[in-house]
């Protein structure tokens, strides 16, 4: 089991220590763990890690490895967020930074004079939001800052699958072409959705990854991670075996990882 993307009370919004994340990926049968806390980001500080904080961070993680090295193999990530203006940021940050592991992800999607954020979903359906997303998506697949892109279905908590399709269409050919992976996020599997003609929230729905888009990339030969999206101890490992089960029969083969930014697959059919 490889869970390539997990938070911890670094990121602010979510909890649990690094060695209460590892203890509890040991005990899931989590053999790969990369942790990925959100990034410093001049968008929502108050969400993420901040420059003051990643030397801990690093130290954190490091004495864990030390640790738990007989358990299990402990790598070292970062979720960035991108948008479009941010590149130069971004840029000179990883710089700076020694990292196994970046995900570059979106949940900020600037309109004129306002930002949408990705769990705003009564509005994530708005042709001028859906515009923005897929525009900004093209940037960070062509950015080269990032080795795969977080839960780029994300939407789909709001935005049906053939209006995704649409706008994500014409992009797949640009993750081989760039050599950036596809995040089969497992989140999907445990958060709620939007039902537009409701008009609210449902529940225990499959929202992503969009197994139309993932068929489609593994006939084009994307790589692939796999990440619970963990912002709490008890979700580490959630849905990765569930996530890969579904997806083989439509010819998934392999998972990547990555450690010192090197891509290793693992064959899982």
């Amino acid at each position: 089991m490889i869970d390539s993307h997990a938070h911890t009370h670094y990121s602010k919004h979510a909890v649990g220590s690094v060695n209460e994340l590892v203890e509890a990926a040991i005990v899931k049968g989590v053999k790969i763990l990369t942790i990925t806390d959100h990034a410093p980001f001049y968008v929502d500080s108050k969400n993420r890690l901040l420059e003051t904080e990643l030397n801990q961070y690093f130290e954190d993680i490091n004495r864990a490895k030390e640790i738990y090295d007989d358990d299990i193999m402990i790598l070292t990530g970062l979720e960035l967020d991108f948008m479009p203006e941010s590149y130069s940021y971004l840029e000179k940050m990883l710089s700076q930074l020694e990292l196994d592991f970046i995900i570059g992800s979106i949940h900020y999607i600037p309109i004129k004079n306002e930002t949408v954020r990705v769990w705003d979903l009564p509005h994530l359906n708005e042709t001028k939001v859906l515009n923005s997303y897929f525009s900004a998506l093209r940037q960070l697949i062509e950015s080269k800052l990032f080795d795969v892109v977080g839960h780029p279905d994300t939407i789909l908590r709001s935005v049906s699958e053939d209006v995704y399709w649409r706008y994500i269409e014409p992009l797949l050919p640009l993750f081989k072409k760039n050599n950036i992976g596809y995040e089969l996020n497992t989140s999907g599997l445990r958060k709620s959705s939007f039902d537009i003609e409701l008009g609210q929230k449902t529940y225990d729905k499959w929202s992503y990854p969009s197994k139309l888009v993932v068929a489609e990339l593994i006939k084009l030969s994307t790589t692939f991670t796999i990440g619970s999206d963990a912002h709490d101890p008890v979700d580490v490992g959630k849905g990765l075996q569930e996530i890969i089960s579904e997806l083989i029969p439509i010819g998934l083969k392999n998972i990547s990882y990555f450690k010192s930014r090197q891509r290793i697959d693992v064959e899982v059919a």
